[in-house]
């Protein structure tokens, strides 16, 4: 690809650079800050060596480079930023807005407000000194109980990717290097370092790499995380396919690949496969990396290749040309307003048989579980915020972290219906929790499940005797809603005996206050859901997550460290074997007439929409869709009209998702919606020739409220 302005500059200024300030930029430490007495934390995760020690200049965070003062080249400071800006090490001001997860940004299906979350994202980071953000997670939640699945945009490759690229715009725009992460194919967190995703070409083309493709599109994105995992055998940090053939040359990425922290493996084998710095110590890089230049097993002009893919980057959003020192003001209450929005799109109703919206004529509430007189709950590991205001709860002596956010459902309720009496149960005494519904008007259990990276859930169940205390409730209360608050889909044996059920996700900061406002109709219901609901967990690909075989003499994984995440093997190596294919999430359940709780793209409203016939053309560009809405209720709403399409035979491939718009309709109003649709999402992989393929032949277009509710369909040949 032809080299632009901003890669010229970059390949002036590496033009300048001595082989050791080429090997400094290139090698990452943990950012943690060092003074006087040194480190600046005694946390026993890093066991810090000589080794493991960054040069003096690191802000607090999850990693840092030191610059080049000479050439103007800044530190790199880099932070999480899945759900708002992390501090893995303790620092000023580092306390921050907790957003919405990222399932429950993306239950929006609202590339404007993920658009502004990233804009938010990229100010705060900026406000504390941090210049490149490590957000942007593009893998697949095909695994239902990966622990990571709240960072996670959903099952579909197309939703997912397009949500995240609006994320990485949204964040450049404010001046700050984006990252996309985890390239590729990590869908479970047990076992991440030693196991294999197996996945055939076609499948990882049109699902897994799908995603990032979308993502990377448009954006000049600056950086690519790699992934902890093998593919198909080879790490992704020494993988030439991925780096080299797909990212850099297919795609035309200009920006640089950075490892996970300590997912590099060898330093030639990385350096050539398109690996460009590695994270978080001088290991496989730094001096290591200097002697394989030397010795010429790495060419220097892949070395100036490395450098100027970095330096390119800081210079697209703007880095190189300020001053460090100047940083904006924090936008605390801008940012808690749009929290607060995003989560009140993306809370998703998926069943009311009437309780709902709750008004001041339910005189007597009682509201139970999951601490809701005072947090909503939010995921753990790298993406864990340490919330402004601190975490309420605490966890048991001995038991995981736990993390929680200062904002009561109990409290907003009692705002939102101050004729009501409402009473409070925590759930930790079921038999009185349950007796006082008895005799309630409508009961509101709060559910929870606590997720976090490093660890996948056991099941799909409701931990801590949380299914109980629902069919307790059930079998008493005249009326019964469950709100969610989890990472991920749950499965519900209780569903047939409540009225209502809400998933909120992890809310953020004022998931309280919009989760009162769903319940009470101050806001009209209209997220969708981004991922399926099962029945059971008997119906899903894999009965259980792929387990990770201990090493011989011991029990399970090592000790996690950070010394021993770099040098110690965490267990066996193994397969974890993806043979659905195709049949990624909903598609997996379709192609099986699999029943399901609640299908991909499903959402109920306070209102409901009638849909026209539904029009279809080819375009020189793909397709384009158009549908009339009518809002056909007495409340104003938001409906997304989802487009499906059916692809010709030959293309042996399943129904998928390939656009979508959401539309704000008043009450009574009619709206026309178009949807234009790339001619690449009604395309196939073709293995044989390396290319997307455009089939030949008939399609069936639909428009869809969910994935199982067609409201239309139109047929095109070509």
């Amino acid at each position: 690809m032809p080299f632009d302005q901003h890669d010229q500059r970059a390949a002036t200024l590496v033009a300048q650079l001595t082989l050791d300030e080429k090997i400094q930029l290139v090698t990452g430490y943990i950012g943690i800050p060092i003074g006087a007495d040194g480190p600046e934390t005694d946390d026993p995760m890093f066991k810090l060596t000589p080794e493991t020690t960054p040069p003096p200049g690191a802000v607090g965070s999850d990693g840092f480079v030191p610059g080049i003062p000479r050439l103007g080249i800044p530190d790199l400071q880099l932070a999480g930023a899945g759900v708002g800006i992390t501090s893995l090490v303790e620092r000023p001001g580092g306390e921050n807005v907790v957003f919405p997860s990222s399932v429950a940004q993306t239950a929006t299906w609202s590339e404007p407000l993920v658009r502004e979350f990233g804009r938010r994202l990229g100010a705060e980071a900026r406000a504390q000194g941090i210049n490149v953000v490590l957000a942007g997670a593009t893998n697949l939640s095909i695994e239902p109980r990966s622990g990571r699945n709240f960072e996670y945009h959903g099952e579909d490759p197309i939703l997912a990717g397009a949500m995240v690229r609006e994320e990485l715009l949204g964040t450049q725009d404010s001046g700050v290097v984006a990252s996309v992460k985890h390239f590729a194919a990590n869908f479970q967190e047990t076992g991440r370092f030693v196991v294999s995703s197996v996945v055939d070409e076609r499948s990882l083309r049109e699902g897994e790499l799908l995603a990032f493709e979308v993502a990377l599109t448009d954006g000049d994105v600056g950086a690519v995380m790699t992934s902890y995992n093998r593919i198909n055998g080879v790490y992704s940090s020494e993988n030439h396919y991925l780096l080299t053939e797909v990212l850099k040359q297919e795609w035309g990425f200009r920006g640089w690949v950075m490892s996970d922290w300590g997912a590099a493996h060898s330093t030639v084998p990385s350096a050539l496969a398109g690996l460009d710095q590695e994270f978080p110590l001088a290991h496989w890089f730094g001096q290591a990396l200097k002697d394989a230049v030397e010795r010429g097993e790495v060419p220097l002009e892949r070395l100036d290749d490395m450098n100027r893919r970095i330096l390119r980057s800081l210079i697209a959003v703007g880095v190189l040309d300020r001053d460090a020192s100047e940083k904006p003001a924090s936008a605390t209450e801008d940012n808690l307003d749009t929290a607060q929005r995003i989560a009140e799109e993306g809370i998703v109703l998926l069943k009311n048989n009437g309780v709902l919206p709750l008004s001041d004529a339910a005189s007597r509430v009682v509201v139970i579980g999951a601490h809701a007189d005072i947090a909503v709950p939010s995921g753990g590991g790298s993406a864990a915020i340490r919330p402004i205001g601190g975490n309420p709860v605490e966890a048991a002596p001995g038991a995981l972290p736990q993390y929680w956010v200062p904002s009561s459902p109990l409290d907003a309720l009692r705002r939102e219906l101050p004729g009501a009496e409402i009473t409070w149960f925590d759930g930790s005494d079921a038999e009185a929790a349950v007796s006082a519904t008895e005799h309630a008007d409508v009961a509101v259990v709060f559910a929870a499940q606590l997720t976090s990276e490093h660890f996948d859930v056991p099941d799909l169940g409701l931990a801590d005797g949380q299914e109980e205390l629902i069919a307790a409730v059930a079998a008493v209360a005249p009326r019964v809603v469950v709100v969610l608050e989890t990472g991920g889909a749950v499965t519900m044996p209780w569903l047939d005996d409540v009225e209502a059920v809400v998933a909120a996700w992890y809310p953020g900061h004022r998931g309280g206050d919009a989760i009162a406002r769903i319940l009470t109709g101050r806001v009209n219901p209209s997220g969708k859901t981004p991922l399926t609901f099962p029945r059971s967990e008997d119906d899903l690909p894999h009965r259980a997550v792929f387990p990770m075989p201990p090493l011989p003499g011991q029990t399970g994984p090592v000790e996690l460290t950070l010394v021993n995440l770099l040098k110690e093997q965490q267990g066996e190596y193994f397969d974890a074997v993806y043979d659905e294919g195709l049949l990624l999430g909903y598609k997996w359940y379709d192609a099986g007439d699999r029943a399901v709780a609640f299908p991909f793209g499903h959402g109920l409203s306070y209102t409901n929409y009638e849909y026209g016939a539904v029009d279809a053309q080819w375009t020189p560009e793909g397709a384009r869709v158009t549908v009339s809405v009518r809002n056909a209720g007495a409340v104003d709403g938001k409906e997304t009209v989802q487009v499906y399409a059916t692809l010709p035979e030959d293309a042996a491939a399943p129904r998928r998702l390939v656009g979508w718009a959401k539309a704000e309709l008043r009450s009574g109003e009619t709206r026309t919606v178009t949807i234009d649709v790339p001619a690449k999402y009604l395309s196939v992989w073709s293995v044989a020739n390396k290319i997307w393929s455009f089939p030949s032949g008939a399609f069936a277009i639909e428009a869809a409220e969910s994935s199982r509710d067609s409201r239309g369909t139109v047929h095109l040949h070509r």
